[in-house]
């Protein structure tokens, strides 16, 4: 048990650190989703043109499903990420475009500006301000690609996993003196087991935190910000029947 405080601050620390990088990722999915349905929010209601508002939205979904790519492992997403673009933009060559940019985010990021100071509106202020949720958006992105393109380095989980083992190896020694003097040897096995179960359970914890991409619902995430869009224009459609 000599090392077990070092090993036990080493796991304490790659956890903590692991769980800021999920916790960055998760809060940035959550500001993306917020600005996302304000820009529709504040399209509909600043602007009368329907349609302007609708495609709007498009763009909104576009720029949320364009992150979602560009954060999903090489490969995983390409062939579901093109066919639904094509799928929304059938009728135009906005996805087209976006898809063959080399820096599809950003060719998304663009169209949502584009699409936002194309409606018609009576007071260019309100396009200013909501412009503000455009850019909350750009940053939100920068934050998620840090945390993609900046992997834990790899030489600490193996100095963590090495430091573990050899740990979970040597236990038995220290266990069975202890377990001898109860008469209890036969303790020592599952003594050591649940130890180690519980040890390497924290340690894989912390190794998919570290990759917060991989288990966050970023497909939820476009999907509630495509409900939520459609809701707002739904209800923008009826008021402007009932007025």
């Amino acid at each position: 048990f000599s090392f077990a405080l070092q090993l036990g601050l080493l796991l304490v620390f790659r956890t903590n650190a692991a769980y800021t990088r999920w916790m960055a990722a998760r809060d940035s999915w959550a500001r993306m989703s917020a600005h996302s349905k304000n820009l529709v929010r504040m399209g509909s209601i600043f602007s009368s043109d329907q349609s302007a508002v609708k495609e709007m939205s498009n763009a909104c979904w576009l720029y949320a499903r364009t992150v979602m790519n560009k954060l999903s492992s090489p490969g995983e997403d390409e062939e579901e990420y093109i066919e639904e673009v094509l799928e929304r933009y059938q009728d135009s060559s906005i996805g087209t475009r976006v898809i063959k940019s080399k820096n599809r985010v950003i060719a998304a990021w663009r169209q949502l500006s584009l699409q936002l100071h194309s409606l018609p509106a009576s007071d260019p202020k309100a396009l200013i301000e909501t412009d503000k949720s455009i850019i909350v958006l750009g940053e939100c992105t920068a934050i998620c690609e840090k945390i993609y393109s900046s992997p834990v380095p790899l030489v600490y989980t193996r100095h963590t996993a090495r430091f573990l083992s050899l740990w979970a190896l040597t236990l038995p020694c220290a266990l069975y003196s202890a377990f001898s003097a109860l008469d209890q040897t036969w303790a020592t096995l599952p003594a050591t087991s649940i130890l180690a179960f519980f040890l390497f359970g924290v340690d894989e914890l912390a190794m998919q935190l570290e990759e917060p991409f991989s288990i966050l619902p970023m497909k939820y995430f476009v999907d509630d910000i495509s409900e939520s869009a459609e809701i707002l224009t739904e209800t923008f459609e009826e008021q402007d029947e009932d007025m």
